[in-house]
């Protein structure tokens, strides 16, 4: 980080795998994927403040540095990532993430929520659908970005 530059960008981020197949089932490769993402931030400087893997889908919350743009930063967390699974052999299919992602803004006073909405992706999960959850999303944000043009 430049030393004479100092930002707070936080950032909530969620993909998912390709055609949403539930690779991450069981738990154990989830938490193995999430360990090859941790490594990934850190030697990328990009604080990582927490990540849940659902079968299907990823939330982060990380802070992203002053010196990389969004769309490097989801290169490499992508891309690394799914080398190192494949690598790593984790399934006897092929493994990669759906293309895209979303990003969203967290302010300093939304951390809290957004890190309870992470820590709760499994009890979450068993009321509403990623499917569902996604296409609110979209509807939702959608609409700002209607109004914005």
């Amino acid at each position: 980080m430049p030393k004479h530059s100092m930002t707070l960008c936080w950032l909530h981020l969620i993909w998912s795998t390709k055609n949403r197949y539930p690779f991450f089932n069981p738990n154990d490769k989830a938490i193995k994927c999430l360990d090859f993402i941790k490594e990934i931030c850190s030697e990328n400087n990009i604080y990582f403040k927490i990540g849940y893997i659902n079968p299907e889908h990823v939330h982060l919350l990380v802070d992203l540095p002053v010196d990389i743009s969004i769309k490097k930063m989801m290169q490499l967390i992508k891309g690394i990532s799914s080398h190192n699974i494949n690598d790593a052999e984790m399934f006897t299919d092929k493994f990669s993430w759906a293309r895209g992602y979303a990003a969203f803004s967290v302010s300093q006073n939304g951390i809290g929520d957004v890190v309870n909405y992470i820590k709760n992706q499994k009890e979450h999960h068993k009321k509403e659908t990623f499917r569902s959850e996604w296409e609110k999303f979209i509807r939702k944000y959608e609409l700002v970005a209607f109004e914005r043009n």
